[in-house]
C-alpha cells in the first residue's frame, strides 16, 4: 500500500528586503546546485540534486511573482 502524500500550504510574511535577500540566496544556491549536478557521476545522487534544483526553482519563481 502506497503512503498518501500530504502537502500543506504555508503563509510567510517577508519585508521587501527579506524577500530580496532570500531570492539572492536561492539564486546563488541554484547556481551552486547546477555546478554540483554537472560534476556528479552517481546517477542516484544526481537525481537527488536535480530534485533540490526543482524545489529551488519553484521557490524562486514564487518569490519573483511577489
Amino acid at each position: 500500500m502506497a503512503a498518501a502524500t500530504m502537502t500543506a500550504d504555508y503563509t510567510l510574511r517577508l519585508s521587501e528586503t527579506e524577500r530580496t535577500h532570500l531570492l539572492t540566496f536561492l539564486e546563488q544556491g541554484l547556481r551552486d546546485k547546477l555546478i554540483e549536478e554537472h560534476r556528479t557521476e552517481a546517477p542516484d545522487f544526481r537525481e537527488h540534486v536535480h530534485s533540490q534544483e526543482a524545489a529551488m526553482e519553484s521557490l524562486i519563481a514564487k518569490l519573483r511573482r511577489l
